[in-house]
C-alpha cells in the first residue's frame, strides 16, 4: 500500500487536490448568505516530524500470516513534513476548504500558497483571512508575503507556554 500510495501521489500538486475555485467560492457564499461581514477563513500551517520508513523495510517478510500486528524493529529517519488547513468558520462550525500536507520545505509551502492564491481557490479578497500558527519565523514570512491584510494569531499551545515561561521568569 506505501509504494502504491507514493506512485499515485507522485507529481501531484496542491491544484490536483484543491476543490475547484467555483466550489470554494460556493462554500464561501453559502456561509456568507445574509450576513453583514465577510467571513473568516483561518489559514492553519504548521510542520511536525514525521518518520519515513527505509527502503530496506519494503516487500514481504516470513512469518505467520495470522499474528497480531507488531511495531517495526527498523528504525527510520526522520523528517518534516509541513503544510496548511484552510477552514471557514461559520457559528459553532468548521467549514473545511483545502489541506496540502507533504514531506517538503518551507519553501515548498510557500509555493503552494502562491499557486493557490493565484488559481483563486484561496480567495483572500472575498473572506477575512486569520493566520494561526505556532510563532516559527517561516510560516509568517509566507503568510506577510502573500496575504499581508491577514490577521496573524499565536495558537493557544504556543501561547500559554510562552505565557507561563514568562511568568515563571517574573
Amino acid at each position: 500500500m506505501h509504494t502504491l500510495a507514493n506512485q499515485a501521489a507522485e507529481g501531484l500538486t496542491v491544484l490536483d487536490v484543491a476543490p475547484s475555485r467555483e466550489e470554494i467560492e460556493r462554500r464561501i457564499a453559502e456561509v456568507a448568505q445574509g450576513r453583514f461581514r465577510r467571513p473568516v477563513v483561518v489559514v492553519g500551517i504548521d510542520g511536525a516530524s514525521v518518520p519515513l520508513r527505509p527502503d530496506g523495510a519494503r516487500g514481504h517478510r516470513p512469518g505467520q500470516a495470522r499474528r497480531r500486528a507488531r511495531r517495526a524493529r527498523w528504525k527510520g529517519q526522520w523528517r518534516e513534513a509541513k503544510g496548511f488547513r484552510l477552514s471557514l468558520l461559520d457559528g459553532d462550525r468548521i467549514v473545511h476548504l483545502l489541506s496540502w500536507h507533504q514531506v517538503q520545505s518551507e519553501g515548498d509551502v510557500g509555493e503552494a500558497l502562491r499557486q493557490g492564491k493565484e488559481a483563486g481557490v484561496i480567495p483572500a479578497e472575498q473572506v477575512r483571512l486569520c493566520g494561526v500558527s505556532d510563532g516559527a519565523e517561516w510560516i509568517w514570512k509566507h503568510v506577510q508575503a502573500l496575504f499581508p491584510h491577514a490577521c496573524q494569531v499565536l495558537d493557544y499551545s504556543h501561547c500559554s507556554a510562552y505565557l507561563h515561561r514568562m511568568a515563571k521568569a517574573q
